[in-house]
């Protein structure tokens, strides 16, 4: 068995590594060049279509530098004639002989070849300038602007129109002088001062190249995205043309990235090819032996380990060697091994838990048959009493004797319903902030009566703090300790409840004043129906502290009783809003 496993996995894998490999070099071959181009080029239709919306939301320019500096891609925005959009750097205010239009704003990027502080510093404010353009409906183009002692020009305009390399296709253009003075120049002071797409000179070469193929006398409007190549000093770039309207109004989106020169690879892989494909084949071969043993041993051992545990024994482990599909399979054998042990452990916890629930069912069914039947015993009496007409001048005493245990009896089987309710695991208090100090007010002054009667002293000690919890709930808690409070302090002694903040939670606590409990009574007095009867001095339904219990459990926090110096301190934390 072990053999034709180890075999047919040894085959089974040669065949996927040759493959796997095979597959590699024939798809770098043929397929990576053309693949890198068009991820490229849809890379750049990307950056063009987030370039729009930068655009609208920072401004062309801003757009364009964001684009460049995170993508590496050069991108701006053309009008219908190939002018870069809105200019916001570099250019020139000139106002014209005889015109009342206004200053003409001209854009110098389409001038002095590369962008050249040292070239635009020829012009200045106040200069006369003679500007040389096309014009083309209402439109001029300004393509050379001369002064008396310099000049700039758009060569890749300039060269079509006129000279010995003029292009016909261009001699349909009409040209034309304006005349006027610079009235505003803003140039960069320094080269290195100079904003992208600014400082980029063969991008904006491509740029006025386009500009200057959209005049000629077959130009077209683009109806779609064309896609171009160029090359520059041996690297090829990308670029990309895009037609749009904003607003009514029709440009282009134009976008070029490098392309990184993958030929001279892809050649010297081809080359490489049969050394690495020979060594490669060795490779598989001896790869595939030792995976195949490797993989076949562990599936072994899985074998015999889950033969024992079908046995139930449980005692032996796999070991996981790896992170892979096997080792988790292993682990996964060791985790249903355990579990299953443990469950069988459990199991014999939950019999065991279940005769100590059936112990805790007979003590509580114990203790409401004993609460119940004293109320039940004295109205007995009462009304054998008022049967018989004996002492029947205390019959509204009798009748009211018969009220009070009736309370006394409504009181435990709302306790009771409550408290099963709170041990259910099924009841989910709705937690909100509300105010600690006003809620303890609320309580105080519901329990005066009680605190007069016994002539108490309350201390409060309380700041303005909204803790967060259920109120109504945590009311009742406050109720119970302080009525727990009220009954186990002598008459003229006295009762402090403090509020101590240390800024992530409050500590709300009942301090009285009497004889402290002693340590076998501190660990059962949140037991149900549990008194200390020592210090009873008003006997209760004995639930009070185990609803109490149960509500701070179902709060998640800190609670407890410890004796003082003077007396017994209850208390609880709650988290302070933040």
């Amino acid at each position: 068995m072990k053999k034709s496993i180890v075999f047919k996995w040894f085959v089974l894998t040669a065949l996927l590594f040759s493959t796997m490999f095979l597959v590699i070099g024939i798809t770098q071959n043929y397929f990576f060049e053309k693949y890198y181009l068009n991820k490229k080029a849809d890379t750049l239709k990307m950056d063009m279509n987030e370039y729009l919306s930068l655009a609208a939301e920072k401004g062309a320019e801003a757009a364009s530098r964001e684009l460049y500096k995170n993508n590496q891609v050069w991108i701006t925005k053309l009008d219908d004639y190939g002018r870069i959009w809105d200019v916001e750097n570099y250019y020139i205010d000139v106002t014209l002989e005889n015109e009342t239009k206004g200053d003409w704003r001209i854009p110098m990027y389409s001038f002095a070849g590369k962008f050249s502080s040292d070239v635009l510093s020829t012009l200045k404010v106040g200069d006369e300038v003679i500007i040389d353009t096309v014009n083309i409906a209402d439109e001029r183009i300004p393509y050379q602007i001369q002064t008396d002692s310099a000049g700039v020009i758009n060569l890749n305009l300039a060269n079509k129109l006129h000279g010995p390399q003029a292009d016909p296709a261009y001699s349909h253009l009409v040209t034309g002088l304006s005349r006027g003075k610079i009235t505003k120049t803003v140039f960069p002071e320094r080269r290195e001062d100079i904003a992208f797409p600014y400082q980029e000179g063969y991008f904006l070469e491509q740029v006025k190249e386009f500009q200057a193929s959209l005049l000629s006398d077959n130009a077209k409007p683009l109806q779609g995205t064309e896609e171009l190549k160029a090359t520059e000093n041996f690297a090829q770039y990308k670029i990309i043309i895009k037609p749009v309207i904003e607003n009514g109004i029709s440009g282009y989106i134009f976008a070029m990235s490098s392309l990184q020169p993958v030929d001279e690879a892809i050649a010297v892989i081809r080359q490489f090819y049969p050394y690495f494909f020979g060594l490669t084949f060795l490779c598989v071969i001896v790869l595939a032996f030792i995976f195949s043993k490797w993989l076949a041993k562990p599936l072994i051992a899985i074998n015999q380990i889950t033969g024992k545990i079908a046995n139930m024994d449980f005692t032996e482990k796999l070991p996981v060697g790896s992170g892979d599909e096997i080792g988790q399979l292993s682990g996964n054998i060791n985790d249903l091994s355990s579990r299953i042990e443990t469950y069988i452990g459990q199991l014999k916890q939950d019999l065991d838990r279940e005769k100590q629930l059936e112990k805790t069912r007979k003590e509580f069914i114990a203790g409401v048959s004993h609460e119940l039947k004293t109320p039940l015993a004295v109205m007995k009496s009462c009304l054998t009493i008022l049967q018989d007409g004996i002492a029947s001048e205390k019959r509204e005493h009798y009748f009211q004797a018969m009220e009070e245990e009736i309370q006394r009896m409504d009181l435990l089987v709302v306790n009771m319903l409550d408290l099963a309710k709170f041990e259910s695991g099924t009841y989910k208090p709705e937690m909100v902030p509300f105010e600690i100090d006003k809620v303890i007010t609320e309580v105080c002054r519901s329990l005066s009566e009680q605190i007069e009667e016994k002539n108490l002293s309350l201390g409060l000690r309380l700041g303005s703090q909204r803790v967060v919890g259920h109120k109504i709930l945590i009311s009742r808690v406050i109720t119970n300790f302080l009525s727990n409070a009220i009954r186990h302090t002598e008459n003229g002694q006295a009762i402090v409840i403090a509020v101590r903040d240390d800024g992530q939670t409050a500590e709300i606590s009942v301090e009285n004043q009497g004889k402290p409990i002693s340590e076998e009574d501190r660990k059962k007095i949140w037991d149900q129906f549990y008194r200390v009867e020592a210090r009873t001095s008003k006997a209760g339904t004995g639930l009070g502290l185990s609803i109490s219990k149960e509500i701070l459990e179902l709060h998640h926090t800190v609670y407890g009783v410890e004796n003082t110096k003077d007396g017994v301190r209850f208390f609880f934390a709650l988290s302070v809003q933040s």
